[in-house]
């Protein structure tokens, strides 16, 4: 084995003819999806070779088996090397000790998308959006946040990047903290409802740091947070999060309860939010919680 990076590029001199196959099934032989592409003409094939050209070699390693294989044959149909396409930013080769870091993962995908293969370069566009849009929650969640618990962020992201749960010890020093820094329950009510309401906003699917502030509302007296919506209805953050707390799963104790304490209008006004932030999820949750019940 050796860590040179161009070691691949001689290897695949001899190259003639190139075939993309999906990655095999955890155990199998097979390929899982089979062949995807066979490229024989020349020109082609060189091209894909300079898209695969690799920045530098690392001890590392990845689970997966990978999006793609490009398997390369010489003119008499013999392979010459397999390459695994790793997430459009690695490389794996048996004459490596580990992965590669490509210069330009992404290369090889418009390369596919040239040969009439264009879905894993649409895949790789529709997570890079997502990653995006997910960088801006995450922003808008911490901006968000009050003064007083900033300080605890940093643990919540870690938390919901890895086991998945936050810590009861975070969790009961964010309500410590709202309790000291905002005496008014009024106003520490609209403040963690404006929090809630930040990030993505959803009820159901969200990222786990996003239920940080849970606790501190699922512990305050609807009044409070009756009178938060009230005082604070045309902050649509406040109103975000009102809809996402009444209405999410098992939010409160005696969440059937103390929705139907809410007022006609401020009723009207939570549907009204839910319906206009085009969330499916969000407005079904609103309009089951605000039709009226059976007697």
């Amino acid at each position: 084995m050796t860590s040179e990076p161009t070691a691949l590029d001689a290897v695949l001199r001899a190259a003639a003819q190139v075939r993309v196959t999906a990655p095999r099934a955890p155990g199998g032989d097979v390929p899982k999806g089979g062949l995807v592409l066979a490229v024989t003409e020349q020109a082609a094939v060189r091209r894909l070779i300079q898209a695969l050209a690799v920045e530098q070699t690392t001890d590392g390693t990845c689970m997966c088996f990978g999006d793609l294989s490009f398997k390369f044959f010489d003119q008499e149909n013999d392979l010459v090397a397999t390459a695994g396409f790793h997430h459009a930013s690695f490389l794996h080769w048996s004459g490596w000790k580990g992965l590669a870091v490509l210069r330009d993962g992404v290369a090889a995908l418009r390369w596919l998308a040239e040969q009439g293969v264009d879905g894993p370069l649409a895949e790789h566009e529709r997570r890079r959006r997502r990653y995006r849009e997910q960088q801006l929650e995450e922003q808008r969640w911490r901006d968000d946040a009050p003064v007083a618990v900033r300080d605890l962020l940093d643990a919540a992201l870690t938390a919901s990047g890895t086991t998945g749960a936050i810590p009861a010890e975070l969790t009961r020093l964010a309500i410590q903290r709202l309790g000291e820094a905002l005496p008014d329950p009024v106003e520490r009510t609209a403040a963690t409802l404006a929090w809630y309401g930040s990030g993505s906003g959803r009820c159901s699917g969200y990222p786990v740091h996003e239920s940080l502030p849970a606790p501190a509302l699922a512990q305050t007296p609807i009044a409070h947070i009756i009178a938060a919506l009230e005082t604070c209805g045309m902050d649509e953050r406040v109103v975000a999060g009102g809809v996402r707390h009444l209405y999410g799963s098992a939010s409160r104790d005696h969440q059937a309860e103390d929705v139907a304490t809410v007022p006609p209008r401020l009723r009207e006004r939570l549907l009204a939010a839910a319906r206009k932030s085009g969330d499916e999820d969000r407005l079904r949750r609103a309009q089951r919680w605000l039709s009226p019940r059976p007697q």
